[in-house]
């Protein structure tokens, strides 16, 4: 069935996902056993963060280096056993169990809890997902939540008002930038900030066409016919905020999967939107 070639393909595609993210991890030496010894940890008020912590699991986890090169391995093992698409259930539960704890280790080390791992936290509930409409409408689900963020994101600065503040895009470069400007003055994306800051017409331009495109995304609510249209706003969105403030949002990119579904997903969706049946008074 088509459906089924969809959802296999579709996992497929998320276990590559971890797969590459493993090796990014890895080069940018931010796996658990890479980890080890960690001086600062930050909760935060988070209360499954606080669950976990009272579990003693990051703790297990960052402080006994042979454990915490056992977890990254069975990441890597279970990413390509799941590649092969001979995954099973039970192993599919051992990889959240694994994911999981990895993401509330690292959040816990950095500075500050970031968002850029929420992409594969999501996503890794579709790998244990086997019945075809329960994977349609929790695809459907995330769809809807990545709808929601942008569009949120866009609405906090219409509601703030700093939509309106067109000379905040410059204010972020300085301050974002501040440590590269003074240390590399003359390096050619130095002059490129340079630039930015000294035409603020630019700037305000930017600011606009970003704030824009988060809330053009509340069209997704009401059609899913310009997904492929919003697909690439939206990692164009997130090669702005490389370009532009530095900020790399790659593996929040994951998210893009759910603007260019497997070819029988929306079908199947909307053959269960045919059948709920329509009460009438």
């Amino acid at each position: 069935m088509i459906i089924d070639t969809a959802i296999q393909k579709t996992k497929n595609t998320i276990w590559w996902g971890f797969l590459l993210l493993w090796i990014i991890r890895y080069v940018q030496g931010l796996l658990l056993h890479q980890l080890h010894g960690a001086p600062f940890v930050s909760v935060e008020a988070d209360n499954f963060f606080w669950l976990w912590h009272g579990l003693q699991l990051v703790c297990y986890s960052i402080e006994n280096y042979t454990l915490a090169i056992g977890l990254d391995g069975i990441w890597l093992l279970l990413a390509l056993i799941g590649i092969t698409g001979r995954s099973k259930w039970w192993l599919n539960l051992i990889f959240l169990f694994v994911f999981t704890n990895y993401f509330v280790c690292f959040n816990s080390v950095a500075t500050h809890h970031e968002h850029t791992l929420i992409g594969f936290l999501f996503l890794q509930f579709l790998l244990l997902v086997y019945q075809s409409t329960s994977f349609v409408l929790t695809f459907a689900t995330i769809r809807y939540y990545v709808l929601f963020s942008m569009v949120n994101a866009g609405v906090w600065k219409v509601w703030r008002g700093s939509a309106f503040h067109y000379e905040q895009l410059e204010a972020i470069l300085k301050i974002q930038h501040l440590d590269y400007l003074t240390t590399y003055p003359e390096n050619t994306y130095s002059h490129f900030i340079y630039y930015l800051i000294h035409n603020p017409s630019i700037t305000a331009s930017l600011w606009t066409v970003a704030w824009g495109i988060e809330l053009f995304f509340l069209i997704g609510f009401f059609t899913k016919r310009l997904d492929t249209l919003l697909g690439y706003l939206f990692l164009l969105f997130f090669l702005g905020d490389y370009i532009i403030m530095d900020i790399s949002f790659l593996e929040f990119c994951i998210f893009a999967i759910v603007f260019f579904p497997a070819k029988g997903i929306w079908d199947h969706y909307n053959e269960l939107a045919l059948e709920v049946p329509i009460h009438s008074n």
